[in-house]
């Protein structure tokens, strides 16, 4: 497989632009859609896109026809770089809405993007993309206003359908910037990093793509998360840096499948996304003693990091999400509209998470209900986290909208998480809360995979099940606070629902629950 330069991405990006714009005519204000696991060849088309003056909006290369129709519709996609097995869904797309499948000059909007050999014309008239470039477009300087729009993101669409998150040119050349100042030595050109998140989620778009280009990082492309790959990745390239979603760090602390692999070349494993349990960072440290744990964090809509721990830093106040980055303003807010980040310590009252900065978005497209939700008119973007602060080091505690209301008593459920998977009966496990109507009130439910030395599903009869649910159930109760205990109950299941990104889709065991 290729390994391109800085100056062969930089050649690729400045031609694609040029394709775009001069051999297509696409209009400056069109979006182009980018569907594609992760490539060598992912950078230079999204570049080649923003280039260009256009709108890249990367999309999940495993989104059914049904998924994929409201990100097309809702951007008005004009053209598409497509991952050849997929291009049947994006026919099916245009075909079911009516849309055009040509571009402005009569083209066929619809390009392949692959690093295999390149495919000269597809059955149905696609090209791969490599074939038509010539002619070059220069770096020029452009001034588009503040609110240009750059990248549109989709959320993970953890309740209703996916959200179109804007993100400008201001917004991406500042999520870059922060991170880079804030970073120096954990994320710079002296590390080899793994880029095994997707590419499409802003997490791997701006940290992995854009500031890991920047920076002159050598970056080591995987197509999508498996262990067994993973590691081997690792021990061939020798990576020094990973950048991961907490159920990776998950078969990193109890796969046996790490022990197969050498893995010291691995001094720091960043993880983002959702929060990450201390006790499963100690687990995964022990697991890799080269290796430091950390944390960031940030959303779609702050394109993304919010704050970040440098590891030297993370191993003195576990836990932490980090400090907050330059140029970037954090209020915590609680329900009265009262700021208490001040009145904090560690038993501070928890609180939701406001943000100001050139990192927040200019707003999510076409939805102006959500926008006057999250966006007040002074700037500042409500997050929906929870968060408390300690000795300037945040800790989120939970999603605002996903916190148990047991009695009035607030329960996290990302906490009950954290402590559950301590134990050795239980692979993975996602906590929600289910609405008992005799007692008018959530109760807060465990969803657990159990561990291959503790049941097997398949196999194992409704008493052995039984039996397991009840032993965890007894666990955590004597590890919790009275409102705490899984008065819901305890629910095997084979696989937690989760997003690309890692976060736990909630709302599907929720609604699975409350239906019945």
């Amino acid at each position: 497989m290729h390994s391109p330069s800085r100056g062969e991405i930089e050649d690729m990006a400045g031609k694609i632009a040029y394709f775009l714009r001069k051999k297509l005519e696409i209009p400056e204000d069109a979006r182009v859609a980018v569907i594609a696991p992760n490539s060598t060849v992912y950078l230079p088309v999204i570049l080649g896109i923003v280039k260009a003056g256009l709108t890249a909006v990367p999309l999940n290369p495993t989104y059914s026809v049904d998924e994929l129709e409201h990100p097309v519709v809702d951007s008005d996609i004009t053209a598409f770089f497509v991952f050849p097995p997929i291009v049947g869904n994006v026919h099916a797309v245009l075909e079911r809405t009516g849309r055009p499948k040509t571009t402005p000059n009569g083209e066929l909007a619809i390009w392949f993007m692959d690093e295999a050999d390149k495919v000269s014309q597809a059955k149905t008239g696609e090209r791969d993309f490599r074939t038509v470039l010539t002619d070059w477009l220069p770096t020029q300087k452009v001034t588009y206003p503040r609110d240009k729009v750059a990248v549109i993101v989709y959320s993970s669409g953890t309740s209703g359908k996916p959200k179109g998150v804007q993100l400008t040119h201001t917004n991406m050349k500042a999520g870059t910037e922060t991170l880079m100042i804030h970073a120096q030595g954990d994320v710079g050109p002296t590390q080899t990093a793994i880029a095994v998140l997707p590419m499409f989620h802003i997490f791997g778009l701006n940290v992995l793509v854009f500031s890991s280009f920047l920076l002159g990082m050598k970056v080591v492309v995987v197509p999508r998360f498996d262990l067994e790959v993973f590691c081997a990745t690792i021990k061939k390239f020798k990576v020094t840096l990973a950048m991961i979603v907490p159920p990776m760090a998950l078969g990193l602390a109890k796969s046996p499948v790490v022990d197969k692999y050498d893995l010291s070349s691995l001094k720091i494993v960043l993880s983002g996304a959702a929060p990450l349990g201390v006790e499963l960072g100690d687990q995964v440290e022990r697991r890799l003693p080269n290796a430091r744990v950390t944390q960031g964090y940030g959303l779609s809509e702050t394109t993304p990091v919010i704050t970040f721990t440098r590891h030297g830093e993370y191993r003195d106040n576990k836990g932490t999400c980090g400090s907050v980055l330059p140029g970037v303003f954090v209020r915590l807010v609680d329900d009265d509209g009262n700021d208490v980040a001040d009145k904090q310590g560690t038993d501070g009252k928890p609180a939701e998470m406001w943000v100001r900065s050139d990192i927040v978005m200019k707003g999510y497209l076409n939805n102006p209900t959500a926008n006057e939700e999250c966006l007040t008119k002074d700037g500042w973007f409500k997050t929906g986290d929870i968060a408390i602060c300690k000795n300037g080091y945040l800790y989120i505690v939970d999603r605002k909208k996903e916190l148990i209301k047991y009695k009035g008593f607030q329960v996290p459920p990302a906490e009950l998480e954290a402590i559950l998977l301590d134990n050795p009966d239980v692979a993975d496990v996602a906590v929600v809360g289910v609405q008992d109507k005799e007692q008018a009130t959530e109760l807060p439910r465990a969803y657990v995979v159990p561990s291959p030395s503790a049941l097997n599903l398949e196999k194992s009869t409704p008493e052995e099940q039984a039996a397991l649910s009840k032993r965890i159930q007894d666990w955590l109760g004597s590890r919790v606070a009275n409102h705490k205990k899984l008065r819901g109950g305890v629910v095997l299941i084979k696989e937690v629902p989760k997003s690309p990104s890692g976060k736990i889709l909630r709302r599907f065991l929720r609604d699975q629950a409350n239906a019945k």
